[in-house]
């Protein structure tokens, strides 16, 4: 029995697969009335532009600094190269006035190059 026993499944399949076969012979699958039901389900998206308003826009250049990412949300990376602060803050404000964004919502980190 043990011998066979590889011979045993593949005929009990196949007699499965047989009366499988017998039971279905009478369908006429062409006339056969299927209706594909869909669920319209709201996606969610990740909402980017919500915490990362200016993402699409970075990386912004000015004279001597490179805005070029967000560290956490609302708050921008700048690398600077021996520059005033104050005048690279101003500069960032103006871009982020041009582009709509509040410059108070935004937190400026600044980082030497």
């Amino acid at each position: 029995m043990r011998k066979y026993s590889v011979i045993i499944i593949l005929v009990v399949v196949a007699i499965w697969m047989g009366i499988t076969k017998i039971r279905y012979r009478n369908v006429d699958w062409s006339q056969l009335n299927t209706t594909i039901i869909s669920t319209v389900s709201p996606t969610s998206a990740p909402q980017n532009d919500v915490n990362y308003p200016l993402w699409k826009l970075l990386p912004y250049t000015g004279k001597d600094f490179v805005v070029d990412r967000y560290t956490q949300p609302l708050t921008l990376a700048i690398k600077i190269k021996s520059v005033d602060k104050k005048i690279v803050t101003e500069e960032v404000y103006q871009w982020m006035l041009d582009n709509k964004v509040a410059t108070e919502s935004h937190k400026l980190v600044f980082e030497e190059k």
